[in-house]
């Protein structure tokens, strides 16, 4: 049994990230998401390490992991899993939440992970049914998106649950990401981040982890896979994306980006260009 999986970019939804796959031997390294991870586990299971326990997405499922979220993924036993997904931004959720008339254009948050729901987990397959579709116009996929999110939000969604005692963002660690954010792309050490943040480095590291749930060289991960999934859209070769973002090489590169995205640069690259293709074929244009 083999694994299988097509990530790709929605021109017509302002880039939003979209998967679908199926995994048998395939591994998440641990990592975290700017974006919300919202997913149908269409059968199998997938087990997550995520908010310090393991937790199975079972079949007929809608999955959700917040923002910001450190978590990992792999086959809950030997048949795998297969599952839609996609990547919607906070500020999208946040738009839709102050549409709704229901509370401010707060970014909403779901206190559960995985929903028994066959009516969500319908919507949002839907969804994914347009976004697969060389057919679908910008109007039906944006339309679609927004009224499954508002759904999802009006049965699940709260607010966000403040900081415990001991965890208020500071403006040492606030300082720090803004450095990461900027030189994702270099060597950062711990002492420069320290210094930045005006703390140890032992307390830095523990302050960082605990107010923002990632440590920082997964942060800094993160940004750099991010960055890359942004040139994977251009014609810039992979070895000088690989060196662009940080990574060591080519090889480093891509070992990194499959380990947390579940697919390869090029993998990634190509199914994007055919879906623009197709598109530029059939005279479909972005809103």
């Amino acid at each position: 049994m083999k694994d299988s999986a097509r990530y790709w970019l929605d021109p017509d939804l302002e880039g939003l990230e979209c998967l679908t796959a199926t995994y048998y031997s395939h591994r998440f390294a641990p990592h975290a998401h700017e974006e919300f991870v919202i997913g149908v586990i269409q059968s199998g299971a997938q087990r997550v390490r995520l908010r310090g326990s393991h937790e199975i997405f079972p079949e007929n499922t809608t999955c959700v992991i917040n923002p910001e979220e450190v978590h990992t993924g792999h086959a809950a036993t030997g048949a795998g899993w297969s599952y839609k997904v996609i990547y919607p931004h906070p500020s999208v959720l946040a738009r839709v939440t102050e549409e709704l008339g229901e509370r401010s254009a707060r970014t909403p948050y779901f206190t559960r992970n995985v929903y028994k729901d066959n009516y969500i987990s319908r919507l949002f397959l839907n969804l994914h049914e347009a976004l697969e579709s060389a057919y679908a116009t910008p109007l039906a996929k944006q339309t679609l998106l927004n009224s499954t999110l508002a759904r999802f939000i009006l049965r699940y969604g709260s607010e966000k649950p403040k900081l415990k005692t001991g965890k208020k963002n500071t403006p040492g660690i606030s300082r720090a990401r803004e450095y990461l954010d900027a030189f994702y792309d270099t060597p950062v050490t711990l002492d420069e981040l320290a210094e930045v943040a005006c703390m140890s480095q032992f307390h830095f590291v523990r302050s960082f982890s605990s107010q923002t749930g990632i440590p920082p060289h997964v942060y800094q991960l993160c940004r750099r896979i991010g960055a890359a999934k942004q040139l994977l859209c251009t014609d810039m070769p992979l070895v000088d994306i690989a060196a662009e973002t940080g990574f060591v090489d080519q090889s480093h590169f891509t070992n990194r980006f499959k380990a947390v995205v579940g697919v390869t640069p090029g993998q990634f690259r190509k199914l994007s260009k055919n879906l623009q293709d197709k598109r530029s074929q059939h005279g479909i244009e972005s809103s």
